[in-house]
């Protein structure tokens, strides 16, 4: 599978604060252009908007940092905090300062802080807030006065100031829940991908110690069977020349593993043309196994399609499968092994069935494993279904199997198209 991107914490948290902010900022124009509107006390509109603009420029310079790759910190997220928390001190004071019913929103940073910053971070938030709110008892700022009408926008305000904090801090700590969320997810498939490579590389190794020593008898058995073909005549003779083209065969599966680029896990991806590279793999296979012939078929449009995959990998997971179908169905007086190559929107989807004796419903779930096998002791190892999902979601496909028991199996490998 493609390694995954898994964002940091800081980099998800500083992402939200941005976001977060384009909306505060908008709220605040809002909010500025309706009371200069309603209320009766001039307000200075313009030093408003310009600490809203100053604001705005900001958490674009921030915003196009993120898009540039950088990489924040816990004290970005503190730091750009603290800028928020200066561009509200610097509002209310032109706007009423503490009498200002939006003094409530010092709230939010607080909140905010607390959910995703270390402690020291939130203590910090949370006293400079207070210092911030105090000073507006100090600096010279003039009072909302209201009377009459005005008392009735007051109280609008106060319940519009309420509105907003509870509005921002459930938004924010829903929607920073769902990302960690998320991410801890990712993590989860990072980690048991890099599982998944440790297995394979440790397969990888055992292998090709057996390999290396499996040469030795293969050839020694090549040597005798080409021996007893010279000496035989008849049908004996097809038998010991079908000994030599299958210790051929072997040594072909051999030469493979312990080739530099011959394990699935070093293999270099590559992209290539996939009905060709199939019509080849499975006729290599039904010539170096006797038994059903499978009926491939390839829809119109895919016959040039391309894939991006380590070739000689899933060739051999195309082999696996192959034989998986034929042990299945060994014993059916009518013997259907049926591959299939097609188009799903922007995906290819190979199908591998047949009409074997299937797989138990409570099984199905562990099909994949590695060393997992529904066959007899000593007929399986369990890692051709594993390598075959491997193979396709290192490159971020997917495996699903589908099988009815007494009836076949239906293994899908789903592949992006390059």
């Amino acid at each position: 599978m493609r390694p995954l991107a898994v964002e940091t914490a800081p980099r998800i948290n500083l992402r939200w604060i941005v976001r977060l902010r384009w909306l505060a900022v908008l709220g605040q124009v809002i909010t500025i252009l309706l009371a200069h509107r309603f209320l009766q006390q001039p307000l200075p509109v313009g030093g408003l908007l310009a600490v809203c603009a100053a604001l705005a420029l900001g958490n674009a310079a921030v915003h196009l940092w993120l898009l540039r790759g950088g990489n924040p910190t816990d004290r970005a997220s503190g730091l750009n905090l603290m800028v928020d928390i200066v561009a509200l001190t610097a509002l209310l004071a032109l706007s009423g300062g503490p009498t200002n019913p939006f003094a409530v929103l010092y709230l939010v940073h607080i909140t905010i802080g607390a959910v995703i910053l270390p402690a020291r971070w939130s203590i910090l938030l949370a006293a400079t807030s207070v210092i911030a709110f105090s000073a507006l008892h100090v600096l010279p700022s003039t009072p909302l006065q209201l009377s009459g009408s005005a008392l009735v926008w007051e109280e609008r305000g106060r319940w519009a100031a309420l509105l907003v904090a509870a509005g921002f801090i459930s938004f924010f700590s829903l929607r920073m829940s769902q990302s960690l969320r998320l991410r801890e997810q990712e993590l989860g498939v990072a980690r048991s991908n890099a599982e998944a490579a440790e297995r394979l590389a440790a397969l990888g190794t055992v292998a090709a110690g057996t390999a290396h020593e499996l040469n030795t008898p293969l050839g020694t058995i090549a040597i005798l069977a080409g021996e007893l073909a010279d000496q035989l005549d008849g049908e004996r003779r097809g038998e010991a020349e079908e000994i030599r083209r299958q210790v051929k065969r072997c040594k072909e599966i051999i030469a493979n593993m312990l080739a530099p680029h011959g394990g699935a896990e070093v293999e270099e991806a590559k992209e290539f043309e996939v009905a060709p590279v199939l019509e080849a793999a499975v006729r290599r296979w039904h010539q170096g196994r006797p038994g059903p012939q499978p009926q491939l078929s390839v829809s119109p449009g895919v016959e040039r399609a391309r894939a991006h995959l380590p070739v000689h990998t899933f060739e051999q997971a195309i082999a696996n499968l192959l034989d998986n179908a034929a042990d299945a169905t060994e014993g059916r007086p009518v013997r259907e092994l049926r591959i299939s190559l097609g188009r799903v929107e922007d995906e290819l989807e190979l199908t591998v069935a047949d009409n074997g004796v299937g797989v138990p419903e409570p099984l199905l779930r562990r099909l994949g494993e590695p060393f997992f096998t529904t066959k007899e002791p000593g007929r399986g190892t369990g890692l051709g279904l594993y390598l075959a999902r491997h193979v396709v979601e290192r490159e971020g496909g997917e495996m699903r199997v589908e099988s009815t028991e007494g009836r076949g199996t239906r293994v899908t490998l789903t592949i992006p198209e390059a």
